[in-house]
This record gives structure tokens, sequence and C-alpha cells, in this order.
């Protein structure tokens, strides 16, 4: 008899940004007489998150809601679900799934055939975030744009709560001749001492550098989401390696101004970014 625990699994950060708890999957079970082709998963989403949009290619799934209230989007359409109800998505559509109730939105993942990690993409997220101004990222330009014209570097960068700004700041590393004083960590310092950044995004016109990068992931800040990376790449494959779910939004306004600015400081820049001086 196969019996299993939520307990007996470790909660981790999925690829798509849920917290997760794998239950059953045959294919890390060495019981060759169990010849299941599903696998089960316990998700989580705290308020104000949501799961990255993606799309398993091959495989059936089947969400149960277990408690909370999210709203459910697969392909074209979207319903809000409650406990008690489950949602059937075809393989091969992009599908995600966002809280937006006051408490935990727990659920039940069912995949079948089993989930497999070649078999999840996930998709561009710009097309959903894009569908109106993230007014949060246009407050992290207002941060970068306050920065360059008290003469420094144009980065801004905001933290996010529960659909609240509760930190912003911008590159200082100029005004205040301090070397580390980089937009994202000046917004980190303005939220002061919140003791638990769970549920927080952090917003950033540019991709965090590996500095940045590093007190996001110390800190537990689970999602980012970039005004652009053309410009200059950033840590997003550190960010994402430790579990961090990246959003680049590619805004041509970001990209423009640190563009212009680059071209027009290019010896400051390289010092902010530790490269050579040109």
């Amino acid at each position: 008899m196969l019996l299993r625990h939520q307990s007996d699994g470790s909660c981790f950060r999925a690829r798509d940004g849920t917290l997760l708890t794998e239950l059953f999957h045959p294919g890390r079970l060495n019981d060759l007489t169990i010849s299941a082709r599903y696998s089960i998963a316990s998700a989580h989403l705290l308020p104000g998150e949501a799961s990255l949009p993606h799309t398993l290619l091959h495989s059936n799934e089947v969400y149960y809601i277990l408690s909370g209230e999210g709203r459910m989007h697969i392909g074209e359409e979207s319903a809000v679900l409650y406990p008690g109800q489950m949602v059937y998505i075809p393989p091969g559509v992009v599908q995600w799934i966002e809280n937006v109730g006051s408490e935990i939105l727990s659920f039940l993942a069912i995949v079948d055939p089993m989930w497999r990690k070649e078999d999840e993409v996930i998709r561009e997220e710009v097309a959903w975030i894009k569908r109106e101004p993230d007014r949060f990222m246009q407050e992290a330009i207002a941060e970068a744009r306050k920065g360059w014209k008290e003469g420094g570097i144009p980065i801004g960068s905001v933290l996010v709560r529960d659909g609240h700004v509760i930190g912003q700041g911008h590159n200082r590393r100029v005004q205040s001749r301090d070397p580390v004083a980089h937009a994202e960590i000046e917004c980190l310092r303005s939220a002061g001492r919140i003791m638990n950044y769970a549920g927080c995004t952090l917003y950033s016109t540019l991709m965090p550098c590996h500095l940045c990068a590093g007190a996001v992931v110390q800190f537990g800040i689970h999602r980012v989401i970039a005004g652009e990376a053309a410009t200059f790449p950033g840590a997003r494959d550190f960010l994402e390696e430790h579990g961090v779910a990246v959003v680049d939004l590619d805004l041509a306004e970001c990209r423009d101004m640190m563009a212009t600015f680059i071209t027009q400081e290019p010896v400051l820049w390289a010092e902010d970014i530790g490269a050579e001086v040109p």
C-alpha cells in the first residue's frame, strides 16, 4: 500500500511560479507494480500572486480547488473558481491561474500523462501583462527618470505586495557616492524591515544585475518584473536557477531611456556594471 502525506514532500517554487508539493509521480517511484500514468501535486498561491502563463504540450491537466478563490485563464477564456470546483485544461493551450481572494489559494493539480519538464513550456508573459499599462512599472519608470534628472543613472524600482507599493527607489550611486546604491537596493531600503517578503514582486526598469539578484534571492522575493533586458541582460539565469519567476516586458520606453543614457555616459555606465571603462 502506497500512502503519502503532503508533509512527506518538500514545498518548492515551481517554474510557473506556484508553490508546489509533489504528492504522486510514478516516474519518481521505484515500485514497478504501479502502472498509473498521472501525477498529482498540491499547489498554492498567496494573495495577489499568479502563476506564469504556460502550456503542457501533450498532457491533460485538472485543477481541483481546495480553498481560496482563483481566476483561471485558459486560452481566451477565464472564470472564477471556488472550493469544490474543478477545471479541465486540455494540452497545447496557454493557461494560468491567479489568486483573487484574501486567503491562500490551494488546489490539486492532476496531470495525465504525468508531468515532465520537457512537456512544459513557460509562455512569453508579455502578451497578458501588456494588455493594459502596468501602473507599477510606470512608477518604476518615474523613479528612473527622477534619478536621471538628478544626474544619476536612469534605473528605477518598486516593491509591490498585495497590490500596493511598499518601497521605491532609483539608482543613487552618483548622487550618494555609494557603489552599491543600485535602484533595487534603494527600493529595499525604502521598504524597510518588513520581515517577510512572501507575496512580494520587485519591479525594475532594467533586468537586475547579480548584486541586486542576490538580494532578491536572499530575501525570498518570488517574482521580478523587468522593463527590459536588451541593453543589459542582467542576472536572469541566476534568478531563475534559484526559483524566482522572471518577466521581461521588453518595453520600448525603458529600452530607449537606457540606450540614450549609455550613449551619452559610456564611462559612467561601465562603472555601474563593473565593466572595463571605454
